[in-house]
């Protein structure tokens, strides 16, 4: 007979490994006086300038637009953020320093996830992840025709 875990369904790994993750990411940000919802906006703004829309979009599964706005406005309040050309906002030179160094520590996170498993078993669970994903989204779509 396998064991309990075992028999949990999908949904429950998913929603404890977010669990987890967020507390964390949460737990390592913390002596920065941030939580995870800031590494993400600092995270994205290190890509490059981001326009406010596209940066509530791309954290949109995380938190609500207003949440996002209040993060960004914080990161402001630091002198990590300031605003760009029109609805834009970037790193300023401390917020790029503040993310290459809080980087570090959830780089350690990241690679603390993947223990036990090979390079493939790492990228054949994003890919079986990705594709319930795009599964539940088209049954979704057709449900709501």
């Amino acid at each position: 007979m396998p064991h309990v875990d075992e028999q949990r369904p999908i949904g429950w790994w998913v929603k404890r490994l977010d669990t987890l993750l967020e507390e964390v990411v949460d737990r390592v940000v913390a002596p920065e006086g941030l939580t995870r919802r800031h590494w993400q906006a600092l995270h994205a703004l290190a890509g490059g300038q981001e326009d406010r829309a596209a940066l509530r979009t791309a954290l949109a599964d995380f938190s609500a637009a207003d949440a996002v706005d209040a993060v960004v406005s914080d990161l402001a309040g630091r002198g990590w953020v300031e605003p760009g050309d029109g609805d834009r906002v970037r790193l300023t030179a401390d917020g790029r320093s503040a993310h290459d160094r809080i980087a570090v520590t959830v780089t350690r996170v990241r690679r603390h996830l993947a223990d036990g498993l090979s390079a493939s078993e790492y990228e054949r669970t994003i890919l079986v992840l990705r594709r319930m994903v795009e599964n539940v989204s088209r049954a979704l779509d057709r449900t709501e025709r």
